[in-house]
């Protein structure tokens, strides 16, 4: 299966579902009711200077790889998020998954996002081939600065658990050192905290 075309319909999928969210203006506009109406308006000026809408896009660099990509769904306390990511190279790679995470406003400005993720990584040449597999988990931490109402850079750490069996097609998937383990003589576990930093859109 052509790589880029999984990484294509993983994306497709996201905004499809993405398309399903109506706007809570428009809610609030079809429902017409005054108490709505007041309800829902006094979050949008409690939160002003804070990201606005139910579905979010994210891109972001990491030590796993250089450009990813996420959309996250959930304009309240908690979200759902697929991700993919990209790393060109002589070890090409993508990798894609998803996760439920949690979203805290800090103050004006500033908020705080945090999740639990899992996907896989695989090679650009013939993926998803072989004996062999792999599953990558993280727990993500992102302190996000509200430049915009919708445009917010953000930094933060990982832990990361890399669990592989069979032939792996990659030694490492990190810039950075790695702690590693043999659970069986044909499986390999790494762990390891990260960094990652980008925009939220």
């Amino acid at each position: 299966m052509n790589s880029f075309a999984l990484l294509a319909s993983w994306l497709w999928a996201g905004a499809a579902v993405a398309g399903q969210f109506p706007e809570a203006s428009r809610l609030v506009a079809e429902a017409g009711g005054p108490v709505l109406a007041q309800s829902a308006g006094e979050p949008a000026a409690s939160s002003r200077g804070l990201r606005k809408g139910k579905v979010h896009v994210e891109l972001w660099a990491s030590d796993i790889q250089f450009a990813n990509l996420a959309v996250k769904f959930g304009g309240g306390p908690f979200y759902f998020t697929l991700l993919s990511g990209f790393e060109p190279g002589r070890d090409a790679r993508f990798s894609f998954g998803a996760g439920l995470g949690g979203h805290l406003t800090l103050g004006h400005r500033l908020w705080l996002d945090g999740d639990v993720t899992g996907g896989a990584v695989q090679p650009v040449q013939k993926p998803l081939e072989g004996d062999g597999g792999n599953v990558l988990g993280q727990a993500r931490l992102m302190l996000g600065f509200q430049v915009l109402p919708r445009l917010a850079v953000f930094a933060g750490p990982t832990y990361n658990l890399w669990f592989v069996w069979g032939q792996p097609d990659f030694d490492s998937i990190t810039r950075f050192p790695a702690s590693e383990s043999q659970p069986k003589s044909d499986q390999r576990l790494q762990h390891w905290p990260g960094l990652q930093v980008g925009l939220h859109i």
